[in-house]
């Protein structure tokens, strides 16, 4: 594990799912999808589920999971987790990490990656990104990132198009300083994140930088039961 008491990883999960109803429950291998997700989260990080739904919380303290509840008002992740600060009491981390919880094949390494990018003294929002291949290039709903050379992303797109040279596709994750999260979820949506259903342009519009490493390979999140599958397929079971 990751040392220092700097660091946490939120891990929000919410049961309304549009397309997959329930989705952090949902069985890969004999576990529930959260189970898998925090095993991989909590033995690089000290980790915490982010959650406004009883069913899910029970689960997760069934195995021996940390749970924060938060408000069913909460809209998206960010906000969440940016309530589990809020709330958290006494002294809290300098750096938080989004991590959903529909990314049962998160990989310590990227967990490690980001961390690394937080700490550099810049960075006040990082992301992870992969060199994107073809099959992703047809995907609705990749995000498609031009960046420079030291990772500073200058566009994010559905279209890579918005990527001159190298295509890269961003990887959902996030990390933040402490200080920033306030910050963003007071912030209004803006055009560029109503046209392209990118949450992170209202940032990038409204003047926050956001910086990006690099990984080899991104796990498979779970967006719709073909995904769930094609996880499970994975995972044998």
């Amino acid at each position: 594990m990751l040392e220092g008491s700097e660091v946490l990883a939120v891990i929000p999960a919410r049961y309304a799912s549009t397309r997959l109803p329930g989705k952090p429950l949902a069985l890969i291998a004999g576990k529930p999808m959260i189970q898998h997700v925090w095993e991989r989260v909590s033995a690089v990080l000290p980790a915490v589920v982010a959650t406004d739904d009883a069913r899910i919380a029970e689960v997760v303290y069934s195995f021996g999971g940390r749970v924060r509840m938060t408000s069913v008002d909460c809209p998206n992740g960010t906000a969440r987790v940016a309530e589990v600060l809020a709330n958290w009491g006494g002294p809290h981390p300098e750096i938080v990490l989004n991590v959903q919880g529909d990314e049962p094949l998160v990989q310590a390494h990227d967990l490690e990656t980001l961390v690394r990018l937080m700490r550099r003294p810049e960075v006040r929002i990082g992301t992870l990104v992969t060199p994107a291949r073809a099959a992703d290039l047809t995907s609705p709903n990749n995000c498609f990132v031009q960046r420079l050379p030291d990772g500073l992303c200058t566009s994010f797109s559905r279209d890579p198009e918005c990527c001159s040279i190298q295509a890269w596709r961003q990887v959902g994750m996030y990390g933040f300083r402490a200080e920033v999260l306030p910050q963003l979820v007071a912030l209004e949506p803006t055009p560029g994140e109503l046209r392209e259903r990118l949450e992170q342009l209202r940032w990038h519009e409204s003047g926050f930088p956001i910086y990006s490493a690099e990984v080899a390979a991104a796990g498979i999140g779970v967006d719709s039961p073909k995904d769930l599958d094609n996880v499970r397929g994975i995972f044998g079971g």
